[in-house]
Formats: C-alpha cells, structure tokens, sequence
C-alpha cells in the first residue's frame, strides 16, 4: 500500500512510498484512510522519525475491520484518528481508544483536520469561560490558530488574531476575528516600546492563548501581563525568539 513516509533526505520531510498492509492485533481496528490532516508541526518534526517511518497522526476513515476482541466501533464506521502515530497511509491498525467516530453531516476531511490542532484549542480554551472577555491570539494563520480563533468567537469571546504579516491574515475575520493585527501598535492603545505593560493594560484579566507559530509574534506575549491575566502556550511549530518565564 502507499504511504507517506518520514524522509531526511533533500527532498523533504515526507515522500510516498509503498509499505507493508499493517496487520492489527486482537485489539485494534483496522481504517481505511480517506483524508490526512498536514500541519506545520509534524512535518518541521518529522526528523525526530527513523527514515522510512510511515509519518503523521491526523486523519479520517472507514473501518474496515473492527477489533477482534469486540472493543471500538464496528465495520463501516466512519472515524477520526487522533495522536495515533503511523497514520498517514492507505490502511492504518489503530486502537479504539485513539479514534472517534465522526457525527453524520460531517464530512471526513472535515474530521481530519480536528485532530492535534483542533484538540489542542480546545483544551487550552476549555479552562475558562470566555464569554465576553477580550482573548489574543498569537500565531492565529496557523492550525490551531484557526481553531481557537473559531472556538473562542462562538464561546463568545472578542477575538484578536495577531500574524507574522498581512499576506497570513486572509479569512481570520470569517472565522470570527473582531480585530487581525500584525503589530499591537496598530492599535488604538498605547503601548511602551518594551512591552512592558502593553498586554497586560489592553487585556487584564483575560485569557491569552498563544499558538506559537511566529517568532514575531510570540515574543510579545510573555512580558507585560497582569498578575490576573492569564496566557496559555498550546504550540511550538516554529523557533520562538524568546522562550516565556512561565506558562500554563
């Protein structure tokens, strides 16, 4: 079968391959993959893989073959994968406890993409209410800057989206940004030239949810918050210029 394969040659992280048609244990399903979910993340990671791995967690299916010993769903269940490692092939044994069944109406690729980026917004989103409080979010063109940008307009959050730069702002606002910026000084506020205290005075008490996917844009988050306020790093897909004091 074919398979998307961890290559550390020039070509790039991942190249097709064929590989061996995975053999499931008594409990493990058997899923025939319909759609993968791409980030930033496991492809800047796929290094840490052996040559030749078949790479990626996030994607969605059709169970072909339902666990032996009666656990996880039965064949014909349409199911999403999530942190199951080895996933972007053809055919993928996986255990029940790492895939979810996907709703009618959803559509699979739809379910693909929830995995890893999506999980993680909601979790970090999930440890306070947000309605009507003010949240940024940093590294928002990212994948799990979509999701939280999405999650934290419909909890009822006023949303800020900050990015790299303006070519990685397009479709933030259909999402559910009240503000995309590139710079906080775009801003009606003013802020210190240190960040001393900018985020901190625009956003006190509120959440602050920090995909890191720009180097930019991270290092103005640590410093400068209230002690009420509250920041949540959920990402490391790229270098960040400066790493935080503390975060949760």
């Amino acid at each position: 079968m074919r398979a998307l394969v961890v290559d550390h040659g020039e070509a790039g992280p991942v190249r097709f391959a064929e590989v061996d048609m995975p053999v499931p244990s008594s409990g493990e399903a058997l899923v025939e993959i319909r759609h993968i979910g791409l980030n930033f993340g496991e492809l800047n990671y796929a290094y840490q893989w052996p040559a030749g791995a078949v790479h990626g967690h996030d994607a969605a299916g059709v169970v072909v073959c339902a666990a032996s010993d009666g656990s996880g769903p039965p064949e014909g269940t349409r199911v999403a994968l999530g942190m199951s490692s080895h996933a972007w092939a053809e055919r993928v044994a996986v255990s029940p406890a790492s895939l979810g069944i996907v709703p009618e109406g959803v559509d699979l690729a739809d379910g693909a993409a929830l995995g890893i980026a999506g999980v993680t917004a909601l979790r970090v989103l999930r440890k306070r209410s947000l309605l009507a409080r003010n949240v940024l979010v940093t590294g928002a063109s990212g994948g799990v800057g979509h999701f939280a940008v999405q999650l934290a307009a419909l909890a009822g959050a006023r949303v800020t989206a900050l990015v790299g730069s303006r070519d990685r702002s397009a479709g933030l606002r259909e999402l559910g940004a009240d503000k995309v910026l590139t710079d906080l000084t775009e801003t009606e506020y003013r802020f210190d030239s240190s960040w001393t205290r900018s985020v901190g005075r625009w956003w006190p008490r509120r959440g602050v949810p920090s995909p890191r996917a720009a180097p930019s844009t991270w290092s103005v988050t640590p410093r400068g918050r209230t002690p009420r306020s509250r920041q949540g790093s959920c990402s490391a897909s790229a270098n960040p210029a400066a790493s935080p004091p503390t975060a949760t």
